[in-house]
């Protein structure tokens, strides 16, 4: 149980390093991006900005020459006709100013939104991280649980243990042609078993599959460990339709 637990959270911890460097990747390729395309809108607005200089000393330049041709010559009929040529020209040169202008604001928007979409990115990469953090915790807290929930059966048992050790336990018990403690062995219906150092004779009553029946344990499930006779503790590994079992018996 304690196996098929860690492998859980090891799994879990497993999956959540993936969404975690996946989410990683996108965001940094998403920053490559953005960056790449802010990059670009800030070229384009440079390359906007100077148009829209050299058109507004054209239009600074062209009211000048009005002026120059009033100073050197005389009022004339000429004259005047010149500032309704240089007029539409300096009309003319105004609305790429205002589109100028106005292509440089849609730009800095764009820029801002990026930005604002980046450090959003940012967060949510920060975020993630957090979730890693989380989730990589658990199987830290399960396997310094294990101790803790185990430590109270062993405080049990070790409480019970001078009354049981000396029952289960005897020097004068056999050491030949016995299953020594703690060490598994198989058996089949209607089979003894004495164990070593003990008095204990184990009886096989039944064997099914996924359970076994022991005379003093009763019915025991594969997988299972119980009390067993005079403070000892039994445990079944195997039972199947053969009626064959694998079983151990441990006395403390």
């Amino acid at each position: 149980m304690d196996r098929v637990i860690s492998l859980l959270a090891a799994l879990v911890g497993l999956i959540a390093l993936g969404g975690a460097i996946l989410v990683h990747t996108n965001a940094d390729t998403q920053r490559r991006e953005m960056a790449t395309e802010i990059a670009q809108l800030k070229a384009s607005m440079s390359l906007l900005g100077a148009p829209g200089a050299a058109s507004g000393k054209t239009h600074t330049a062209a009211p000048l020459l009005p002026a120059a041709a009033s100073s050197v010559a005389p009022p004339s009929q000429p004259s005047a006709s010149m500032p309704s040529a240089s007029m539409p020209s300096a009309a003319a040169s105004a609305p790429p100013t205002d589109d100028t202008a106005r292509a440089m604001q849609d730009l800095q928007a764009r820029i801002a939104s990026l930005e604002q979409v980046a450090s959003s990115q940012a967060a949510e990469l920060d975020a993630a991280r957090a979730r890693l953090a989380a989730a990589s915790a658990p199987p830290t807290d399960v396997a310094t649980a294990e101790p803790a929930a185990v430590t109270p059966l062993t405080a049990a048992t070790a409480s019970g243990a001078p009354t049981a050790t000396p029952s289960a336990v005897s020097t004068d018990g056999p050491t030949k042609d016995c299953i020594p403690l703690g060490t598994r062995f198989m058996g089949q219906s209607g089979d003894s078993f004495p164990l070593c150092k003990t008095h204990i004779v184990l009886k096989v009553a039944a064997v099914t599959d996924g359970l076994a029946t022991i005379s003093g344990a009763g019915d025991v499930a594969v997988g299972a460990t119980v009390p067993y006779n005079k403070g000892c503790m039994l445990a079944v590994f195997s039972a199947d339709d053969s009626g064959f079992a694998e079983m151990r018996v441990t006395c403390q």
